[in-house]
């Protein structure tokens, strides 16, 4: 089955992108649809809004169990992009393919000198799970620098539990994460508190970084 041709001037993506330099706003906004869509028409994308086609832009607790799965991957690749990985060589890593990858980072990553780039924050919503007020819970957090700041925690906690001295948890008391809910979670630092939850869990260590079940 022929492909459709993408342009009345052009008759495939690839000879619409070397026809001229495409470094305007709008050639940028098309070439971002396109690796979203690689099917799609000119006409088409010209259209289409990058949120149609583009999870990264809903909520997390309007993912289905699959898409939550592939946020999570996209999101460990971005990790991982972030520490100087190429999108293609972190997203194999991590079990996706790359267009599913962009589909889920949305504006986290971009095109530089031929090469996608990992932004250093992003708002990617995402479930995330720490120990507060007696309990391990799961909260959706719309912000990288909250989810790095979790991950800062629970080390925190590891250490503690282990050493003993619940110094490395003194950063962290009366601090708080917001959820998307709009409710504020304070870090648990009680030491006691936090011994009685780690013997809840088998394993703790390996729990995953994300937590799917919000």
């Amino acid at each position: 089955m022929s492909r459709m041709q993408f342009s009345e001037k052009y008759r495939t993506y690839g000879e619409w992108l070397k026809a001229q330099p495409r470094d305007t706003r709008y050639a940028k906004e098309i070439i971002r649809k396109h690796n979203l869509n690689p099917s799609a028409t000119l006409s088409t994308l010209r259209k289409m809004r990058v949120s149609d086609i583009a999870p990264a832009f809903s909520p997390f607790n309007k993912l289905s169990p699959e898409q939550r799965e592939m946020r999570t991957r996209a999101l460990y690749t971005l990790n991982d992009m972030r520490k100087g990985k190429s999108l293609t060589s972190a997203a194999k890593e991590q079990g996706i393919n790359v267009q599913d990858a962009l589909k889920h980072l949305g504006n986290a990553v971009s095109k530089k000198n031929g090469r996608w780039v990992a932004t250093k924050t992003d708002s990617i919503e995402r479930s995330r799970w720490l120990y507060s007020n007696g309990k391990r819970i799961s909260v959706v957090i719309k912000s990288s620098r909250d989810a790095s700041l979790i991950s800062k925690y629970l080390n925190a906690v590891r250490i503690a539990v282990i050493t003993g001295p619940a110094t490395k948890l003194e950063a962290f008391k009366g601090v708080t994460i917001k959820g998307v809910d709009g409710k504020d979670y304070p870090f648990e630092t009680d030491l006691e508190k936090l011994y009685e939850l780690k013997l809840q869990i088998e394993n703790p260590e390996l729990l995953p970084i994300y937590d799917d079940r919000s």
